[in-house]
């Protein structure tokens, strides 16, 4: 399915036009500034969670929304910033539950200052972003975001209750809508509402978001279980050790040996060769092929929807962003 999007978001930084690049340096000035202004024993975890090398691809995806418009830039910023707090926050609270020890290639917030000060940080940097928001005046954006972290909760819940447990595809796409898609899908909105554009164009920036969300997730679903652990930040088959139901997983369930696969997913910490045998059985079907398929046709249709926005050097990158997810030559 390409390279990994990590890899990708780099990449695009060095074509983003220059006032969006200006913006993209800004927020990360601006994490560091709400890790200073902390409680003293949170600067820390704060700080660590803030700069610990995130792809950022949210706040470039509000900003290039924005940008087809004419935002005002305190605004853009200030939303820029509340999105990828967000996005920490619930890194930091998923970590916790999933008792992560690594992310990136560092240690989690958990497993280097202890499970309470984690959920402290979590929730305070969950505060912090909704305080930024109400800071720009605009009720509107409180409430997408709002809807974005409940359906968040929701869906890290209902990752929690399915563990283990073989799912449907309706089920596992209203997961990953909820946990994954809601947050690019309310970037885009944020953006698109930040800088004037008509209710129809934020419609096609919502769709848009959501359907690249959707195939971000389904890209990680694949890499899990062909990628390479360097590019992955953890081991191959991760989400398959942990019981985790993923869309390949559910196509291979369909059609190939369902008896092993299951004995991975129940069982609570595999062997290697176990896993390995989990990970073939996997492979051997079609299920890599059909989900990458059915993330192409998520955001061929997304794309086409950016047709109602103004043509320019921001539509181009968006394309070329989900084009990049589904592994085309952007």
């Amino acid at each position: 399915m390409g390279r990994n999007l990590a890899e990708s978001a780099r990449d695009l930084r060095m074509v983003l036009p220059s006032g969006a690049l200006d913006a993209i340096a800004r927020v990360e000035d601006l994490l560091v500034e709400v890790a200073g202004r902390a409680p003293e024993r949170l600067v820390a975890p704060v700080l660590e969670a803030l700069t610990a090398g995130g792809k950022r691809l949210r706040p470039i995806l509000l900003v290039l929304s924005a940008r087809m418009g004419e935002p005002e830039w305190e605004g853009l910023l200030a939303a820029s910033v509340a999105v990828e707090i967000l996005h920490t926050a619930t890194l930091i609270h998923d970590d916790v539950v999933d008792k992560a020890e690594s992310r990136r290639g560092k240690p989690t917030t958990v497993t280097a200052h202890g499970r309470e000060t984690a959920v402290v940080t979590g929730d305070y940097l969950l505060a912090e972003a909704f305080y930024g928001l109400a800071e720009i005046g605009n009720p509107r954006l409180v409430r997408v975001f709002a809807e974005a972290a409940m359906g968040m909760s929701a869906g890290e819940l209902e990752q929690y209750r399915s563990s283990g447990t073989p799912v449907g595809v309706e089920a596992y796409v209203d997961h990953i809508r909820m946990k994954t898609a809601g947050l690019f899908r309310a970037a885009c909105v944020a953006g698109g509402t930040l800088g004037g554009l008509s209710l129809r164009q934020i419609d096609a920036l919502a769709t848009y978001g959501q359907a690249l969300g959707l195939a971000f997730q389904v890209s990680d679903d694949v890499m899990d279980l062909v990628g390479e652990p360097g590019l992955m930040g953890k081991s191959v088959g991760t989400d398959l050790a942990e019981g985790t139901v993923t869309l390949p997983v559910i196509f291979a369930l369909e059609e190939g040996d369902g008896a092993v696969i299951r004995r991975v997913l129940e069982a609570s910490n595999p062997t290697p060769e176990l896993l390995e045998a989990g990970i073939e059985a996997v492979l051997a079907t079609e299920a890599i092929k059909k989900t990458e398929a059915w993330a192409s046709g998520k955001v061929e249709a997304a794309i086409e929807g950016l047709e109602l926005l103004p043509d320019g050097t921001e539509r181009a990158i968006l394309e070329a962003i989900a084009t990049e997810v589904v592994g085309r030559d952007a």
